[in-house]
């Protein structure tokens, strides 16, 4: 038998579709061609197998967006609601950076975790990705904190800060298909060049997508202006001394959280606790090995995996 593109074409598609099944989520044509795990083919090629696909019955289209068999059109009409929600979501995300770039130290802020695709739900909080200067992780830590418990009452909806690096450790080390999908889908809010810097350091990512690539990510609004008083703030602490707080603040961190997790294992620590002067990882309810083992499973009642 001769397979022709549209057969060939058939495993990707599932797999990736199967992917964002998880979350419920359909996927444009677009958006299936930039997360499709194979190369060397033109985005209408895709939308011909797509189409094949479809009147077999292997998975469903409505109002231009592609999902698996099981699921109804409610699925597509519960995105177009998000993406209404997201816009939202978004303004209170821009507003909140806005506060945020005065902080000492504040390098970059990138939006990650559901609204980096801009959704919403009911449900959602809003999730920063900050990049600090080097040796100054803990303290932006700290200052963002104290925000947040202190000025917001400990309200994490529109202001959750759950990872850190410095902007001389851009590259991501973990390497499988959640993490890749969740930095691919990482946007920018504050720094656009230290976005593109960000992204041009991952380019593993096309490891696991070829097709993906900075022109085909969907920029809104950001803040674009520089602080000056933050500027002003980074000047009243010595060097010497900011060095050594952070230290201080890193390994205070450190001993809080294995007091406030002793059942978590070193390695689940190292995982979603992590603290290192260039890195804070603050996920105690880390859900990735959950979520690719759901999605395995998935693409073995597909057929798609085996044993």
């Amino acid at each position: 038998m001769i397979l022709t593109t549209d057969t060939l074409l058939q495993e990707p598609v599932l797999r990736t579709l199967a992917y964002y099944d998880l979350f419920d989520y359909p996927l444009t044509t677009s958006e299936v061609y930039t997360f499709l795990p194979v190369g060397n083919i033109q985005e209408e090629e895709l939308s011909v197998a797509l189409q094949a696909m479809a009147m077999e019955g292997i998975i469903k289209k409505a109002k231009g967006f592609w999902f698996l068999p099981h699921r109804s059109e409610s699925s597509v009409e519960r995105r177009i609601e998000m993406e209404l929600r997201g816009k939202k979501m978004w303004k209170m995300a821009r507003r909140m950076s806005m506060l945020m770039r005065h902080v000492p130290f504040v390098r970059g802020i990138f939006i990650s975790g559901q609204l980096c695709r801009y959704i919403a739900d009911r449900n959602s909080d809003i999730d920063y990705f900050v990049v600090t200067e080097p040796n100054r992780l803990w303290i932006v830590r700290c200052i963002l904190v104290l925000f947040r418990r202190v000025v917001l009452l400990n309200n994490r909806k529109y202001f959750c800060v759950n990872y850190y690096v410095t902007s001389d450790n851009l590259k991501i080390q973990e390497r499988n298909p959640y993490v890749a999908c969740e930095v691919a889908s990482v946007k920018p809010m504050f720094n656009r060049e230290l976005f593109e810097e960000f992204m041009q350091e991952n380019t593993w990512v096309s490891d696991y997508f070829p097709n993906f690539s900075m022109s085909r990510i969907k920029v809104q609004d950001g803040v674009e202006k520089a602080s000056s008083i933050q500027k002003k703030l980074e000047l009243c602490l010595p060097n010497k001394a900011a060095l050594w707080l952070d230290i201080r603040l890193m390994k205070f961190t450190r001993a809080f959280w294995q007091r406030k997790f002793p059942s978590h294992s070193q390695r689940a620590h190292e995982i979603s606790l992590r603290t290192r002067r260039n890195e804070s990882r603050a996920h105690p309810n880390d859900v990735s090995a959950i979520i690719l083992q759901k999605y395995y499973e998935g693409l073995r009642r597909y057929g798609v995996l085996k044993g």
